[in-house]
Order: structure tokens, then sequence, then C-alpha cells
């Protein structure tokens, strides 16, 4: 079933850099998106703020794009290109694949220009969504586009970074049936990021915390855990998963807890002696807490990660 992307709207975009400064964009790539359509895309060459020669121009960054100062000396500064190109972005979002670093260039290549202060930007990454939807063993540019089928043709253009980013970002809402950004970054657990004038605030993946299993109704009463508010805390020795020692708990009738309170019975503590936890500097918030609660009078019990996982044969 087509899904309607008549609401899919945004700007994606894409910069190349003469050296490891990220206020020395020397390419900016575009693809404007109405309607879940590529309406207009392309690129430009623009003199990076701060470069007079040559010398400004990295090896390593010309190995990657192929743009040399030659290409560029004749070209509009950096902010005037953004200016003027940027005029038919409206409000629309953008997008990047990668946006930590593209935000992060247009941020260091505008913040010099006194007047070119604007209204607050909401931006996301494809990368960071992608992490979050597809299963890959790398989230780079090629490999998601060539997931998603999406044409990506002289890696390292900007328009052609540009274009295949805006091309992810709408095959990511097809697969999950989302109408718009908004939809495609709720489903996938994303935050928006915002970019204003001096200040970014970035796109991340929201923390997801797993749902603790429920303690097994067939669970023997007579075993140890059975019944009892279970906290863990440090990592657990012999290389066992927390996931895997929760999910144990639940087994033989115990309650697994993420966080210590006013409930908790026993607090497992990593490969520590829980003997010396209550003498000892640097310790986890959780630690710090049970003890207060069981200075306070409340029965939490410290044992050590050997000692608890000898309690879950």
């Amino acid at each position: 079933m087509a899904i309607d992307l008549e609401g899919l709207s945004f700007v994606a975009i894409d910069f190349e850099t003469a050296n490891s400064g990220r206020d020395s964009a020397c390419q900016i790539g575009f693809a404007e998106v109405d309607g879940g359509v590529v309406r207009n895309s392309g690129s430009e060459l623009c003199r990076p703020l701060w470069c007079d020669g040559p010398e400004d121009f990295d090896d390593f960054n010309i190995g990657i794009h192929g743009i040399t100062w030659d290409d560029v000396s004749d070209k509009e500064y950096f902010p005037d290109v953004w200016k003027r190109i940027s005029q038919t972005f409206g409000n629309r979002p953008l997008i990047a694949h990668n946006a930590a670093f593209d935000i992060r260039v247009l941020q260091y290549s505008l913040d010099e220009v006194d007047e070119m202060e604007f209204e607050p930007i909401k931006y996301t990454c494809t990368l960071v969504c992608s992490r979050r939807i597809l299963e890959l063993s790398s989230y780079g540019l090629p490999y998601v586009a060539s997931e998603l089928g999406v044409a990506l043709e002289n890696h390292h253009d900007a328009g052609a970074d540009a274009r295949a980013c805006a091309e992810i970002a709408i095959e990511l809402c097809r697969r999950v049936s989302a109408q718009s950004l908004d939809e495609l970054l709720k489903i996938a657990q994303v935050r928006w990021g915002e970019f204003a004038y001096g200040e970014v605030v970035g796109s991340v993946a929201k923390q997801v915390r797993a749902k603790l299993p429920a303690p097994s109704q067939d669970a023997s009463p007579d075993h140890i855990l059975f019944g009892k508010h279970i906290c863990l805390t440090g990592a657990l020795p012999g290389g066992v998963f927390r996931r895997d020692a929760i999910e144990r708990i639940a087994y033989f009738g115990g309650i697994p807890q993420n966080g210590v309170n006013r409930q908790t019975n026993i607090l497992v503590v990593g490969d520590l002696n829980p003997q010396f936890v209550v003498n000892e500097d640097n310790l986890s918030a959780k630690i710090l807490k049970a003890t207060a609660l069981r200075e306070s009078g409340q029965a939490i019990e410290f044992i050590s990660g050997y000692d608890f996982l000898s309690w879950l044969d």
C-alpha cells in the first residue's frame, strides 16, 4: 500500500570542507523536498571565509572531494552563497546525513557574520534515524543508500550527497509508514535538533529503556529471589550480560528494578565486595542512594556479583 507523503517537506544539505576547520566549507549541496518528492537540488562551490590560498586546503580533504583553491578562489564567500540559496528554503526543517558535522559547519561558518542572525531552524539526521530503523554493518551514506535502493553517484560531491540524503529520508518514511518527519522521528525515537545564531541543540536518539520482565507466576516461593525487588549496579563478573541476569531474576520470581527506591530489597554490586561499598569514594548513584535509604532504616541488602550469580543456577 502506497504511503501518502504529501506532508513530507524538508531541505537536505551537505557540505565539503577545505580542511579540518568547521568554518572551511568550500561546497554547499542541497535538495528541496515537498510532498515527498525532490523538487529542486544542486550544489555551489564557495570560498571559505578564512582561506587565502592553496596552503589552506589540506591534501587529505582534497583527496576526498577533489576541490582545490583554484576551484574556489574566484567564488563568493560561504555566507553570501548560503544567504542566496537558502532564500527558497522557507521554514522547512533541515536534514543531513551525519548532521552533527554539517550543522556545525553551518554554525561556525555563519557565527562570524553579525548580520546573519536568523530564526531558529529545526533539523534532524538520517544517520541517527537509520541506526534506529535499519540493521547494517555500517551507517555511512553509501551503505544506507544501498540498503534503501537510493542512487548515490559521485559520492563526496555535496550536491549528490544532499540528494541521496533526501531520498534516504523519503525511503525511511516509506519503510516505517511515516507521513512526515515528525512521525519518522517519533517512530525512530529521535529528537529534533535546533540551530540558532550562536547555538546548536543536537538531534539525537532518545534513551529507550527496555521494559522489565514480570516475575514468573510459576516460580518457587522458596527461592531466595522470590518476591524481592532487585537492582543491579556495575558490571557483572564473567561477562554476564545485564539483560540475561534481569531475565533470570524474573524467572525465579524476583522483581527487577531499573533504579533504587523504597521498595528495593537487594542491590547487586557488580564484582565489588559489598562490605566496603559504604566506605568507598566515587560510588555509583545507586549505591549512594541505597546507602542513604539503609541509614534511614530501610532493609536493603548489598550483595556481590559473584554471590548473586550463584543464586541464578
